[in-house]
């Protein structure tokens, strides 16, 4: 039996490793030990093949490591990097991405007479995507000598394995956990009220508000010939707060657990949806992946490419190219790779508008009410919706039928009634708006008084005791 995080199995898991944890607080090595033993155990509920391919992969890239720590030859370094670059890659392409290549193969052959079969795709590693770039990412920290590399091979394996990021973020960097690993952590009073103030915010997100979505948003994506054009418009804002909901609940989830163990890990989501450009959207949205794509994919490629005479050109087409991968990891399809072209153009866009109205705009902020802030929040957020419906649909023919019927503005079809897309949809969006989008609420909680935070806990609990359906959906982001 899987374990998840808003299972009930997981809370006994998480509370023995929690006061495991807390019983071995001067002992880092037993930490690490621990830390592995019960991350092994989560990762092995589902399944032995992903447990056999995280060892194998991680014990490439922690030899490697320790080779490129005593080697000086460039040479040398460079041919330890591609080996450890070509294991990762070779695993994630094999185990993600094969069916859907060998299908671009035999439709590129069809023309010749030449036929191939294309195999179903292999079953689906869970948390292959993100285990294979915090590997990848902490060679390549090495390599540059931005990291030492870590002292042993459990050290090394607690970190990557560790379980309540595995599975869906964030990617947490060896930069910053190492270091928490080596001189071993204590759990504070501040630590346990943060963790679970972190648990309630993400279980409400996931199960009162995303799951409540699932089931009418996820009808409407699958069949949008079947509805109005009112009706898909609710689908695709739906949706919209359903995958923020969802993923940013897990997020929030993960750092609680990571919280009530005594680590701190970095925020992956500041309030996406109140950004006033697609560059602050993406600075707000799956925060670990962003920067991640940004340092390895789109600043080396800046760097390969400096000597082009036109900075605009070669920044545009680095961020076309960096949001076509991140597309693609999303997942072997055509409907990524769209997903991730869109985002690509609107930031090339972005990029080439800010760098002619650079040096000519001041003023001082403007309030989050401006008709100016108001607009460029709406054409931000439309273009996201828009990419949502690549992102959600199962193949571009249902994607552009669904574009086109709301283009058309489609009278025929069914009108779905929803009693929670609107008013959920308002939630989240209104909050966006009124909150001040660079606090941290769930932080600043065991700041305020007594009261306020038993009033608080109290509601957040109340709704997950009333409001939670009775059917819940899995992580929508574990199958990446």
């Amino acid at each position: 039996m899987a374990l998840s995080l808003i299972s009930l199995e997981f809370l006994p898991f998480l509370g023995l490793s929690v006061v495991l944890m807390w019983a071995t607080a001067r002992r880092p090595a037993a930490q690490k030990w621990l830390l592995l033993v019960c991350s092994y155990l989560f990762y092995l509920s589902f399944g032995v093949v992903g447990v056999l391919v995280i060892t194998l992969t991680g014990l490439v890239d922690f030899s490697v490591a320790r080779r490129l720590g005593r080697s000086t030859e460039a040479i040398t370094r460079q041919q330890l990097l591609w080996v450890s670059l070509t294991v990762n890659l070779g695993a994630l392409v094999f185990f993600k991405y094969s069916a859907f290549l060998a299908g671009i193969v035999a439709a590129a052959l069809r023309p010749t007479g030449m036929r191939i079969a294309v195999p179903d795709s292999l079953p689906l590693l869970v948390g292959l995507s993100y285990f294979t770039f915090a590997g990848m990412s902490y060679v390549l920290d090495t390599y540059y000598e931005r990291i030492d590399p870590a002292q042993s091979f459990s050290e090394y394996l607690s970190y990557l394995v560790y379980f309540p990021k595995i599975i869906a973020g964030p990617i947490v960097r060896a930069a910053d956990m190492l270091p928490q690993l080596r001189r071993g952590v204590q759990i504070t009073a501040q630590d346990v009220e943060t963790g679970c103030a972190y648990l309630l915010v993400g279980a409400v997100k996931k199960l009162v508000i995303a799951d409540q979505l699932a089931s009418h948003v996820s009808t409407i994506l699958a069949t949008p010939q079947h509805f109005n054009a009112v009706t898909l418009f609710q689908g695709m804002i739906g949706y919209t707060v359903q995958i923020y909901a969802d993923f940013s609940g897990y997020s929030d989830m993960a750092l609680g657990c990571a919280r009530l163990m005594g680590f701190d890990f970095p925020q992956n989501f500041r309030m996406p949806y109140s950004a006033v450009n697609i560059a602050e959207f993406w600075r707000r949205w799956h925060i670990t992946l962003s920067s991640w794509f940004r340092d390895y994919v789109f600043l080396p490629l800046e760097m390969a490419g400096r000597g082009m005479r036109n900075a605009n050109v070669r920044a545009s087409r680095n961020i076309i190219v960096t949001m076509l991968v991140c597309g693609l990891w999303h997942g072997a399809s055509w409907n990524f790779v769209l997903w991730g072209g869109l985002h690509g153009i609107a930031l090339a866009v972005y990029q080439v508008y800010g760098s002619s109205t650079r040096g000519r705009m001041h003023g001082g902020i403007q309030s989050a009410f401006h008709p100016g802030t108001l607009l460029s929040r709406m054409l931000t957020l439309s273009v996201v919706m828009v990419g949502w419906i690549f992102f959600g649909t199962q193949n571009l023919s249902i994607a552009f039928s669904y574009l086109w019927r709301m283009v058309t503005w489609a009278t025929d079809g069914v009108a779905l009634g929803s009693p929670y897309i609107l008013p959920l949809t308002a939630l989240v969006l209104v909050t966006h708006l009124l909150v001040n989008k660079d606090r941290n609420l769930v932080e600043e909680l065991p700041t305020y008084s007594a009261p306020a935070r038993v009033m608080t806990y109290a509601s957040l609990l109340v709704a997950l005791t009333c409001l939670v359906p009775s059917d819940t959906v899995p992580f929508a982001y574990v199958r990446f």
